[in-house]
């Protein structure tokens, strides 16, 4: 018979067709409706059964039998009885375990289970294996079944190099031989990835490697289909000259590697890497024809400029002291209010969630209070639109880790979610990012399971998520989204990423700020905007000090708590009509008295170009003056050009005027 199997009680024992193994694991017994219940008893999942079934011809392409279940099963037991021609059994020798076992461990390193290895041989020598599954009984012993917790082979070695590319073997000896090559290296128990925890997956370069038979062909894709999604990119690899076999077992990457003495790992990521990216099959992932859609899709839902939208993650990247809370919070007054405090668009009002967990209660009332101040707000406007939390760390985290060091979502998760029901909230700002989790924040696969939390509170209730996040150390870098700290995960799940950054001093030059006041100006620009055009230039903000009027008989001044206005820096080209410009560049190209030229050079002396307009517009700062000169030479209206120096005797460079490309 097929299977090769037994009359057991009122059901059927056999081989099971989805591993290569002679004792029969896999039980099989008729329900009173007709239909034929299965299970492997080593652990295969039934996914797996029923394609080795169908690979067999024994069930139809659609999952079904080709004949009714109850009858193919009386069949299968019939001929198990006796009442047909059974297959003559092989005679097998007694089975022997390979040491030493495969131990599979949590990420601390503390034992779950091992897969041992068995083998059998017949009178003609030919080799049987099967692999089962043990785990400690806690008394020195084992218990020999599928252990309570599936994990991956290796898991510390994975948790250890959390950026490593990682490869996925069928087996877990072949892991082992990747891994001594230096590589990052897994496999799971008999195949079967059914409930295994693959969360330290995320964010990786993933290689699965297929063995080249139709078992190793199935397996391959019952891990891919697991980690797409998570995977960072996902390759499905069968190894070149690896040719699929369907009478015995086919080839791994321990074969391929032993075929050539020269292979090594430089080799194998290099077929790797070649490989395509994997895709799921377009069956049931309710694909459509382009061509025929002719229904537009809904505009994106902004509701601030371009800084909030539904379903979409924001984020704003500054050191500390520098303003961004106060412009966070300005901002998201607007949105609450329906009128732009911050010069953006207000497409609606929204309601706001605002969540501090850096500052406490009073302190987030201080700051509230200041720009309800500064503003002329009354409170009574924010009434059921605006609501503040600072559950400070009894609420807990976002995201934490189990005793086992995997992430688990949090309580805070839970608390907010419930405020975005019952308030039928449209924004949420958590302030900062980092005080929302207790994840190691330089670990890419931790922080992306972090902001997964975020992206999937923001996509499921329709609402937009805020997530402010402080700078790494170095100098300010305007436009800069990789300045945020730690993982680069946080800014890559964000969409809307801007930085905060105090006014240079050269800038301050430029504007002609005085340094008393520079100290209080700030620029805003776009680092990621990856739904949206980025902003042309910075946008500029002025923070303002806000007495509150607090004080008390201990406190008689009260507290100054600060706020944030727009503020538009001088135009360097204000005031300057056609005519005026035209008279300065005729002055440039006339050239000085001795004869010589204009220059833009930096120190140019009194051949620097720049003073000429200062000389005709006294209202423009030198570095006003030099931004046009600069402009007008990028433009080609002033061109450099060689020429004598008849008073020095030497070549040098100087300015004139292309007259084609005067101002009109």
């Amino acid at each position: 018979m097929a299977l090769g199997g037994k009359k057991s009680g009122a059901g059927y024992v056999a081989r099971c067709p989805a591993h290569n193994d002679k004792n029969p694991s896999l039980t099989l017994s008729d329900t009173k409706d007709g239909r034929v219940l299965f299970k492997c008893q080593a652990g295969c999942s039934q996914e797996a059964v029923m394609d080795a079934l169908r690979d067999r011809g024994l069930l139809g392409s659609s999952g079904g039998s080709t004949r009714p279940q109850g009858e193919w099963l009386r069949e299968m037991t019939a001929k198990a009885n006796g009442h047909a021609e059974p297959e003559a059994e092989e005679t097998w020798g007694p089975w022997q375990t390979i040491d030493p076992p495969y131990s599979y461990t949590d990420a601390t390193g503390e034992l779950l289970f091992q897969v041992t290895r068995m083998e059998r041989f017949n009178a003609a020598g030919e080799k049987d294996k099967t692999f089962r599954q043990r785990h400690p009984d806690g008394n020195g012993g084992w218990i020999e079944t599928q252990g309570p917790r599936r994990v991956l082979y290796r898991w510390p070695d994975l948790v250890e190099h959390p950026d490593a590319t990682l490869f996925v073997c069928e087996g877990e000896k072949d892991a082992d031989r990747l891994a001594s090559l230096g590589l990052c290296a897994t496999a799971v128990a008999n195949g079967n990835w059914n409930g295994v925890d693959v969360a330290c997956v995320a964010g990786r370069d993933v290689m699965v490697l297929e063995d080249a038979d139709k078992p190793g062909i199935r397996k391959a894709a019952a891990a891919a289909e697991v980690m797409h999604g998570l995977a960072k990119a996902l390759h499905v690899v069968r190894l070149p000259g690896q040719e699929q076999t369907a009478e015995k077992r086919g080839k791994d990457v321990s074969d391929w590697l032993d075929e050539d003495p020269a292979r090594g790992r430089d080799e194998l990521a290099e077929a790797c890497f070649a490989a395509r990216l994997w895709r799921p099959e377009p069956s049931g992932l309710g694909e459509w024809d382009a061509g025929e859609d002719t229904e537009s899709p809904p505009p994106r839902g902004w509701l601030l400029g371009n800084i909030f939208a539904r379903r979409f993650m924001s984020s704003l990247l500054a050191d500390g002291g520098v303003g961004k809370t106060a412009l966070r919070y300005a901002q998201l007054l607007s949105l609450a209010l329906g009128r732009s405090l911050t010069g953006e668009h207000v497409f609606q009002r929204c309601k706001v969630l605002i969540v501090s967990l850096e500052d406490d209660a009073d302190e987030l009332k201080r700051r509230i209070l200041a720009l309800l101040l500064h503003y002329g707000i009354d409170r009574s406007e924010l009434a059921g639109w605006l609501f503040l939390s600072a559950p400070g760390g009894r609420r807990g985290k976002m995201m934490t880790l189990d005793k086992n060091g995997n992430p688990v979502r949090g309580p805070l998760a839970a608390d907010i979610e419930a405020v975005i029901v019952a308030r039928k909230i449209d924004i949420v700002s958590i302030d900062p990012f980092v005080k929302s989790h207790s994840v190691e924040e330089n670990s890419n696969s931790g922080i992306d399971d972090v902001v997964q939390v975020l992206t999937d509170l923001a996509a499921n209730y329709n609402i937009a998520l805020d997530a402010p996040h402080h700078t790494s150390k170095g100098a300010a870098d305007p436009g800069n989204a990789n300045r945020g700290r730690g993982a680069s995960a946080m800014k890559d799940g964000a969409r809307l990423v801007y930085t905060l950054t105090p006014m240079s001093t050269d800038e301050a030059k430029a504007f002609g700020v005085v340094e008393e006041e520079r100290r209080f100006l700030v620029r805003m620009d776009s680092g990621k905007v990856n739904i949206a055009p980025p902003m042309c230039s910075a946008k500029w903000f002025r923070l303002v000090g806000v007495r509150l009027f607090n004080g008390n008989a201990l406190y008689p001044g009260g507290d100054e708590v600060q706020a944030i206005v727009p503020w538009d820096p001088p135009d360097t080209w204000a005031d300057l009509s056609s005519v005026l410009l035209n008279q300065i560049l005729t002055a440039i190209d006339a050239g000085l008295p001795d004869g010589n030229r204009f220059t833009d050079a930096r120190s140019g002396g009194e051949r620097a170009a720049w003073r000429v307009v200062v000389e005709h517009a006294a209202n423009k700062t030198e570095a006003q003056a030099r931004e046009i000169i600069k402009t007008w030479v990028k433009n080609g209206v002033l061109v450099s050009y060689e020429y004598r120096n008849e008073k020095t005797r030497k070549d040098v460079t100087g300015l004139r005027l292309d007259t084609t490309k005067r101002p009109s």
